[in-house]
């Protein structure tokens, strides 16, 4: 009766039966040995003395409790309890957020401002009453700087101007080198330089115009009409002979508001882009008149979701940047949620841009204007964005507190588990006894070779 009491002893504290382990030569070996150990200098002795002896023998005073993992601390800090349980909220709002983008779920009514003609002007923020109405009534746009090129041939083939050009506007100084090597004809050489010019947000709108007679030019206008001068140069500024065609500030937006069937007002702006009660912003257009009403406006609330969840994400990742030192678990969620969930370029169609260090931004007025024109590609893209962000916060829940609370205390905590003679090379786990059964597997394939 002895020897059963301290061979299920041994077994018990292994979670394990007699008939499922599996045990080496040498440990079977020496369990016999202690066995009959104690039953020789514990005869007669209860199965409670019989057990403190073993423990004791063993140097497990007290025993490791199995069901804790090796990787969580017995005893956290306050600090250390304090961040995991930051850590899980963060998470745990982060799902949440993306969740609500997915759904389609809004934060609240929004009476969208919508321009009844976007070619006369575009209209964005909230009104303040569903009945709300606006009468705009465009005379004439604001003129910004514009500089233009001499004119080319448009479909002369094989163009070889090249060169650098130098562009100095109020959003700083912007260096190009462009080439029409391998262009088909003139008009798709100055489409190149267009596009490579508009691809960076230097305040200044490329274009290539048209007199009508076969010949084309190069033409650099200030955005929106904005006050302001730019400057150019370069070799290739010289080569298409660039120069300025009209001034800044030579001519005003004029334009009149009527709210509600109320009172004409009319007013003058050097840009193009003006307020009307502080919370509409419209971007004038062209001559004409439109109407701005009040709606609820589905991809203003898509809008708003997406704008809370970038915060959020950027939160979050500023959280773990600011915790990931020594912190091996916080690392590992660091460089998940910032590998990129969709494609750059579908990125781009959504308003979102990822910055060098990992967060984002996010430009509303880019995703509304792609949204409205490509509604189910855009959705599509969103829920790709939110979800790829759910499943990384999800996959964060994982992480083991005692890799989140640091190195240190995981590997005080593996060592003492390696140093529990019981645990040692998971001999008595369940775990270990599949890699024992292929170790006994090898060995009778080694013996049959013999």
């Amino acid at each position: 009766m002895q020897v059963n009491a301290a061979n299920l002893f041994l077994l018990d504290r292994a979670n394990q039966s007699k008939t499922n382990g599996i045990f080496t030569g040498y440990a079977r070996a020496n369990n016999q040995r202690l066995v009959q150990l104690f039953d020789r200098t514990l005869a007669g002795s209860d199965s409670v003395r019989r057990n403190q002896a073993v423990q004791e023998t063993m140097g497990l005073n007290p025993p490791l409790v199995t069901t804790i993992s090796p990787t969580r601390p017995k005893v956290l800090s306050f600090e250390d309890s304090a961040f995991l349980k930051n850590y899980r909220n963060n998470m745990l709002d982060l799902q949440t957020t993306a969740a609500r983008v997915q759904s389609g779920e809004r934060t609240g009514e929004t009476l969208a401002a919508i321009s009844s003609d976007p070619a006369v002007a575009e209209a964005r923020g909230k009104l303040e009453a569903a009945a709300d109405q606006y009468t705009v009534r465009v005379e004439q746009l604001a003129s910004g700087q514009v500089s233009q090129s001499a004119p080319l041939r448009a479909e002369d083939p094989m163009p070889t101007a090249s060169g650098s050009l130098h562009l100095e506007t109020s959003k700083g100084k912007f260096d190009f080198f462009m080439t029409g090597a391998g262009m088909e004809n003139n008009r798709e050489m100055l489409e190149s330089f267009a596009a490579k010019l508009n691809s960076r947000d230097t305040g200044v709108t490329a274009a290539v115009a048209e007199d009508g007679e076969g010949q084309v030019s190069l033409r650099l206008e200030n955005s929106a009409g904005e006050r302001g001068s730019f400057a150019v140069s370069g070799t290739l500024s010289k080569r298409l002979a660039l120069r300025t065609t009209q001034e800044a500030g030579e001519q005003e937006a004029v334009y009149t508001v009527q709210k509600n069937g109320g009172q004409e007002e009319r007013f003058t702006s050097g840009e193009n882009t003006v307020k009307v009660d502080d919370k509409i912003t419209l971007k004038l257009k062209g001559e004409g008149t439109t109407q701005i009403t009040a709606a609820t406006d589905f991809l203003e609330g898509v809008a708003d979701n997406l704008a809370i969840l970038v915060d959020k994400y950027n939160s979050t990742r500023d959280f773990l940047a600011r915790n990931g030192e020594n912190r091996q678990g916080v690392q590992n969620q660091l460089r998940r949620i910032t590998t990129q969930h969709v494609p750059e370029k579908s990125m781009d169609l959504i308003g979102v841009t990822a910055q060098k260090d990992g967060s984002y931004t996010f430009d509303r007025e880019a995703f509304l204007r792609q949204a409205r024109r490509t509604p189910d590609l855009v959705n599509s893209i969103v829920e790709d964005f939110s979800r790829g962000i759910q499943n990384d916060a999800r996959q964060g829940m994982k992480e083991s507190s005692g890799s989140l609370v640091g190195p240190v205390e995981y590997g005080r905590r593996m060592a003492e588990t390696q140093q529990n003679p019981i645990n040692v090379l998971s001999t008595y786990s369940k775990n270990g006894a599949y890699n024992l059964m292929n170790l006994y597997a090898a060995g009778v394939l080694m013996n049959l070779n013999v």
